[in-house]
């Protein structure tokens, strides 16, 4: 049985703790979302109605990002030669978010959307380390 580097127990208690964060996260945006919506819809205020709707959109691709998550920091854990291609999958993501929202606000927005860039670019950076590259049964 291969040994798990430790950055990579740690990687997955990280994305098993983001996905749980995720998954509360999206269901409460979802639920709001929902109520929004439809009482938008009900008492004739489309904005509330629009709002609502994109709420519910997000919750839903959020809830599917917490799934995407969990299955990271299973293949993690047990060392899955899928979950390093998973886990760049899920870097990747992360980054177009970053980069999408650097550019969607302000000064303050920018600084956080690069900020945010930093974390991935650390994790990335780790998962191409020989060792961890070998842990995967990657060249």
């Amino acid at each position: 049985m291969k040994e798990r580097p430790t950055g990579i127990t740690i990687l997955a208690l990280i994305y098993m703790g983001l996905a749980v964060l995720s998954l509360l996260w999206s269901l409460t945006v979802f639920g709001f979302g929902g109520l929004a919506a439809t009482f938008g819809t009900l008492f004739g205020a489309e904005n509330v109605a629009g709002s609502g709707v994109n709420n519910v959109v997000g919750g839903v691709i959020g809830m599917i990002t917490a799934i995407v998550e969990l299955i990271v920091a299973f293949g993690l854990w047990k060392l899955r030669p899928w979950a390093w291609i998973l886990a760049m999958v899920a870097i990747g993501l992360a980054v177009l978010n970053g980069v999408l929202g650097m550019f969607s606000g302000g000064f303050f927005t920018f600084c956080c959307g690069f900020f945010g860039l930093i974390v991935p670019a650390g994790i990335l950076i780790y998962l191409f380390r020989p060792h961890v590259r070998q842990a995967f049964g990657r060249p």
